[in-house]
Parts: structure tokens; sequence; C-alpha cells
């Protein structure tokens, strides 16, 4: 008779809690009022973590299964999280560089006395649409602020979401 015991405590030491704090770290870059780029930088490494934690993973895991273990489902899944949360930094920066090259333009404008607004009496707009644009700028880092608030907030809904799933199949298979 051979008895075989799994110790569970080994896999959540050694890949859940590191895992899960690759996810609260990601989570805190949001509060950090830091360069983009720098933030960009931390989330390719939060992602080779990961990365090696699922080449871990998959070598201490067995293959024989025909499905995917839950703690291989966890790791990917925070992979993906971490994934999406680069992606929606990087469009962030790309929309604050945006704003910051409306505000050059703008200053530059004001600083040689011209209006950035004014319409030109020679060349009038086209059409109607071309007239409310320049009625109404648009704040490139406004819009970049809307989308990163409510990307955190379904980030977080997310989240929980998931962990609360991933605790039911857990505990109540």
């Amino acid at each position: 008779q051979i008895t075989i015991k799994r110790r569970p405590l080994l896999y959540v030491i050694n890949i859940i809690i590191p895992v899960f704090f690759f996810l609260v770290l990601d989570l805190i870059s949001f509060f950090v009022d830091s360069n983009i780029s720098e933030k960009v930088t931390f989330k390719v490494t939060l992602l080779l973590s990961i990365s090696v934690m699922l080449l871990v993973i998959n070598n201490t895991l067995p293959s024989t299964g025909t499905e995917i273990p839950l703690i291989g489902v966890f790791c990917g899944v925070i992979f993906f999280l971490i994934a999406i949360s680069m992606m929606e930094t990087i469009l962030v920066n790309m929309l604050e560089v945006k704003g910051a090259e409306k505000r050059s333009v703008e200053t530059t404008a004001a600083v040689s006395g011209q209006h950035v607004g004014v319409i030109d009496q020679q060349n009038p707009p086209d059409s109607v649409r071309d007239q409310d644009e320049e009625k109404t700028p648009l704040s490139w880092t406004r819009v970049a602020r809307i989308i990163n608030v409510t990307f955190l907030v379904l980030y977080i809904i997310t989240i929980i979401v998931f962990m609360s799933k991933l605790w039911t199949l857990w505990y109540h298979p």
C-alpha cells in the first residue's frame, strides 16, 4: 500500500502568496505618483516574475491530469490581469503625452501672444464639427485620469469576483 500526500502549505507559501503579492504590488502601482515609464517597467518586471512562477508550477505540478490545476488557473489569471494593467498604463501614458504636447502648444501660443482657440477668418472651418472642436478643446490628461480611475475600479471588482470564485472552487469542488 502506497500513501501519497500533498503538502498544500508548500504550494501556498511558495506559489500562491508570492503571486498574490505581485497582484497587490500591481494594485499599489496605481496609487504611486511617478513617471509612467517607471510604472511600465515595474509592470513588465511583475509579468516576468509571474512567468517564472508559471515555469516553477509547470515543473512542480503533475502533468498527467486532463484539467488545468486550480493553482495554474490562479497564476494564469493573475498574469492576464497584470498584462491588461500594463496595456492600460501604456494607453494612459500615450494620452498624457498627447495632453502635454497640447499644453506645450497652448503655452507657446500664449507666450507669442496668439490664442489657440481663435478662428481664422481667412480660412473658415469646413464643417460644423470643426467649429465644435475649436470651441471645446479636449483635455487628454483628463481623459487619461478618467480611464485610469475607471480601470482601477473595474480591476478591483474583477479581482474580488475572481478571488471569491476561486475560493468557492477551492473549498467546494
